[in-house]
């Protein structure tokens, strides 16, 4: 009968000078990783105790380090221990890349094979880094053990799902990151990667204030827009911080005002800011299973969540027809509900509107009649723009949005516009919903342009 796999006995560290040892490469390191993590898996599988889990792992790296010694290949204690801590990572964290996404400054990881690895800074600087698997099939293996086990909802990846996206649990939930995942496989020569660290996870509209995202009159204004319940929707280009200024208003409401959150993959996180949100339901969209059966979208969530006494709901992104819902959710006892679409200005935002309604469940809808609800139903567009040359966001423009008066397109007010420092927001106009912002404290003063000057950085 041959020995178990793990060991069950245990077994007395090898002590190798590192003078005898033999040095081990970034592969030839990977590798054991790879060996270990894989023997290690059947004991860990329903293991969340680090402390447990950390037993069972220096067993394996004994157990391996004695196979190798008796092979002729002595490895150091230093290796050793630097074993365990990678396996440990490869297990509760992201592996290879742990050490990325726990670094502040580092804002997005960029796979292009297992050994093209390019590191985003949030100063905007690119820098090429270190292989993080000894080939690409490895680095599929890699990526479906995040979809399987470190997705907050299990994906499949693989040649007959190749197109992969998801948020991930990078590891301690409290640590305030939030990591998003997109992979492809297949439809690309190589596996590709690419991972966005969302650090601003617990944000307030103070903490926006003192990065120069927003001036002291849009703090004021955006925060009397969220107490008054007034329907806002957030534009802007890739990465311009949407999904970071959407948790900031948020962070304005009542603690105890029961919210939904709706996401096609868990990126907001309100429900874990208990000390904000006390009261969040959150809902994520399902994918297909691999017949194509069971897929649940967040046209599908919209209409649910409606029946669950929520008071407004936040859509973390709206990317199709799921527009429709949302609109006769905001226009049936959920004011003060808040999303964000895609788009590079806020006159693009109506076109944005009509394309998204049109490809669902509103195909034959007339432009006229979308119009007509988009003016009916979003009270403000607030516009980011994302300056590549510093990599700084900032809100460009706040649009008041109305019903359609000489047009098909609804009436609007520009109540900020690009025209302070580098494109950012400037008081321009009086909106009409000044007296439901006075109701809740705003002071009009602020909307003097001498009043709303930015202090750039």
């Amino acid at each position: 009968m041959s020995s178990p796999w793990p060991p069950r006995i245990t077994i007395d560290p090898i002590v190798i000078p590192e003078t005898q040892a033999v040095p081990y490469n970034d592969f030839a390191f990977r590798d054991a990783v790879l060996a270990i993590t894989t023997a290690a898996a059947d004991d860990l599988k329903d293991t969340e105790d680090r402390d447990e889990a950390r037993k069972v792992i220096q067993a394996q790296v004994q157990y391996w380090a004695q196979g190798q010694l008796a092979a002729g290949v002595p490895v150091s204690f230093a290796t050793q221990r630097r074993l365990v801590d990678a396996v440990i990572d490869e297990r509760f964290e992201l592996g290879v890349l742990t050490p990325y996404v726990k670094d502040s400054r580092v804002e997005s990881i960029d796979l292009n094979g297992c050994d093209q690895v390019w590191i985003t800074y949030n100063d905007g600087a690119c820098a090429r880094g270190p292989a993080v698997a000894t080939s690409d099939d490895d680095l599929i293996k890699m990526i479906q053990m995040w979809a399987l086990h470190k997705s907050y909802n299990p994906r499949e990846f693989s040649a007959a799902s190749p197109l992969l996206n998801t948020a991930l649990r990078p590891g301690d939930e409290d640590d305030g990151v939030g990591v998003r995942l997109s992979a492809t496989m297949a439809v690309t020569r190589r596996p590709c990667a690419s991972i966005r660290c969302h650090r601003l996870v617990d944000v307030t509209l103070d903490d926006l204030l003192k990065l120069g995202t927003i001036n002291r009159s849009l703090h004021a204004f955006l925060r009397a827009a969220v107490l008054a319940r007034l329907n806002i929707v957030i534009t802007g280009g890739t990465a311009a911080g949407k999904t970071t200024l959407l948790r900031a208003l948020a962070s304005v409401i009542d603690p105890a005002e029961r919210l939904a959150t709706l996401e096609s993959d868990y990126e907001l996180f309100l429900d874990r800011l208990t000390h904000r949100h006390q009261n969040v339901i959150a809902f994520q969209a399902r994918q297909a299973n691999s017949e194509g059966a069971g897929a649940i979208g967040l046209n599908d969530l919209i209409p649910h969540s409606l029946r669950k006494n929520i008071k407004r709901i936040i859509v973390g992104e709206v990317r199709a027809d799921e527009i429709v819902p949302m609109f006769e959710a905001m226009n049936t006892g959920h004011p003060g509900s808040m999303c964000t679409v895609h788009a590079d200005g806020t006159e693009e935002i109506f076109n944005r509107i009509v394309m998204l309604w049109t490809r669902g469940v509103g195909a034959q809808t007339p432009p006229a009649v979308i119009h007509l609800n988009t003016g009916e139903t979003i009270d403000l567009v607030v516009h980011l723009r994302l300056d590549p040359a510093t990599n700084t966001r900032f809100v460009s423009e706040v649009l008041e949005v109305l019903p359609p008066a000489d047009s098909e397109l609804p009436s609007r007010n520009h109540i900020y516009r690009p025209t302070g420092p580098n494109g950012r927001a400037v008081p321009d106009i009086t909106p009409q919903c000044l007296p439901q912002l006075k109701a809740v404290g705003f002071d009009p003063s602020l909307l003097d342009p001498f009043a709303a000057r930015w202090e750039t950085r």
